[in-house]
């Protein structure tokens, strides 16, 4: 029952996810939005919505490790296994601008949420200042990037990619763009009540559920979208949008969640998970920097890397595993 209902719910994220793309998209195009607000903030800010609902509805719930682990999972995810397979598929470039913008404003965000895990946890004041920082890296990438051309601005690139499904009509856009958002909300919903019953019954621990399963549910759709643009040679929108995805992870999902609901971070999560994202975010920047380029033996790494950090995330769990066996 509960595989059932947690499958059904990361489905309906999917779905509504790229729903809320295309519509989203869609109606900025209707109203003539600037193709890099729409770059950098319609489709960023959408590309973070299945963490975003998920994490709130998890919140709303009572489940706070749900909710901080779902983040902190897909975060590592994203920058190891998703990161690494589209490298595998295409060596993927990393321009310079993206490793020094994005890449340490990843490194900045890890580091912090890594301090304020080891101080207790996110209150409203962290929040606050999550959301400054977060609001200062927008108007970073807004001035770097003006008047770019396509090639030169991951913002520019992503919207023009995205817009090449472009839907005709505004009502149209609207309806898909309502449907998709009430889609990810349905989906968020099943979602967390498939992972808390999914915990219970297999005896494993809500934060591990919420840093594999959950993880790899809302992570999906960059998946997806990150093979999608590897295979077609578009490189430099993968890069740049699993690096800003994860900074909108840190600076906007996690700030918005601690200024509504303050929470402590669990030990497990404070002392291993958060600081294990840390160091991937801080080894990303040399990865990325060599030759300005992530090639397939670092894409193979990184893969590696996200593979050990399951055994040992099933390692410590020290449960019996769903096929049978125990480690």
């Amino acid at each position: 029952m509960a595989h059932g209902i947690l499958i059904a719910g990361l489905l309906l994220v999917l779905a509504g996810s790229e729903l809320a793309m295309r519509g989203g998209v869609g109606l900025a195009r209707a109203f003539d939005v600037p193709a890099l607000f729409t770059g950098v903030l319609v489709i960023a800010l959408l590309t973070v919505a299945p963490e975003l609902f998920v994490t709130f509805r998890a919140v709303t719930m009572q489940r706070p490790e749900l909710a901080l682990s779902a983040v902190i999972g897909s975060t590592i995810l994203n920058l190891t296994f998703v990161l690494g397979l589209g490298a595998l598929v295409q060596p993927m470039a990393s321009p310079p601008k993206v490793v020094f913008r994005d890449g340490l404003a990843l490194a900045i965000g890890a580091l912090g949420l890594a301090g304020c895990a080891l101080a207790g946890g996110l209150n409203r004041a962290v929040g606050a200042g999550a959301l400054v920082l977060f609001g200062l890296y927008i108007v970073i990438v807004f001035i770097s990037d003006w008047r770019r051309a396509p090639e030169h601005s991951v913002g520019l690139a992503r919207a023009i990619y995205r817009s090449r499904n472009e839907i005709p009509s505004e009502m149209a856009s609207l309806l898909v763009l309502v449907v998709g958002l009430v889609l990810l909300a349905l989906g968020a919903h099943l979602g967390v009540w498939g992972a808390r019953e999914l915990a219970g019954e297999l005896g494993w621990s809500e934060t591990t559920i919420g840093l594999i399963v959950l993880a790899a549910g809302i992570s999906a759709p960059k998946l997806f979208t990150t093979l999608y643009v590897a295979v077609r040679g578009d490189t430099i929108i993968a890069v740049g949008a699993l690096l800003t995805g994860a900074v909108f992870n840190l600076g906007l999902v996690l700030g918005l969640v601690a200024l509504v609901r303050p929470m402590a971070i669990p030990a497990v999560l404070a002392w291993r998970d958060v600081l294990i994202l840390a160091g991937i975010a801080l080894l990303l920047l040399p990865l990325l920097a060599m030759r300005w380029r992530l090639s397939r033996p670092r894409g193979i790494l990184l893969i590696l890397a996200y593979g050990c950090y399951l055994g040992f995330l099933l390692w410590r769990q020290g449960l019996p595993l769903p096929w049978g066996f125990s480690l």
